[in-house]
């Protein structure tokens, strides 16, 4: 019998999320979209997501991202948003709170790029939401 040393794994699982600012007021400025992105990608490297793609906007974010089937896409989720929100706080946005919940879907490998697109072209789709 041969002795296994490694093991494969491979997986496919692909969703795009997004959330808002409590009562979808336009609350993310310009110099909170560094930090609203440095605590995506840190609950990303902390609970084994990909980001493939984001957008940060005045009131809303969007993610399209791929994670392992070991991930709880909540705490992904509850991460990214204390985080974010405690650091915008702490840095002159006082008050700040994102609303309650996230939307979630899950996506076929062949929309991935698809998703992507949309994702990316969220500041040309909503001109006024850009953060300024």
């Amino acid at each position: 019998m041969r002795e296994v040393t490694g093991t494969h794994k491979a997986y496919g699982l692909y969703v795009h999320i997004t959330w808002h600012t409590w009562r979808r007021q336009p609350s993310v400025h310009r110099a909170d979209v560094l930090h609203v992105v440095d605590a995506m990608r840190e609950a990303a490297q902390r609970c084994g997501v990909h980001i493939q793609e984001q957008a940060v906007l005045t009131d809303h974010v969007h993610i399209v991202a791929s994670l392992r089937p070991d991930v709880t896409l909540a705490s992904f989720v509850r991460h990214a948003k204390s985080e974010s929100a405690r650091r915008l706080n702490l840095n002159g946005n006082g008050g700040f709170r994102w609303a309650r919940g996230y939307f979630a879907e899950s996506l076929s490998r062949n929309h991935i790029a698809t998703a992507c697109v949309y994702v990316a072209k969220q500041h040309r789709r909503h001109p006024d939401l850009v953060p300024t």
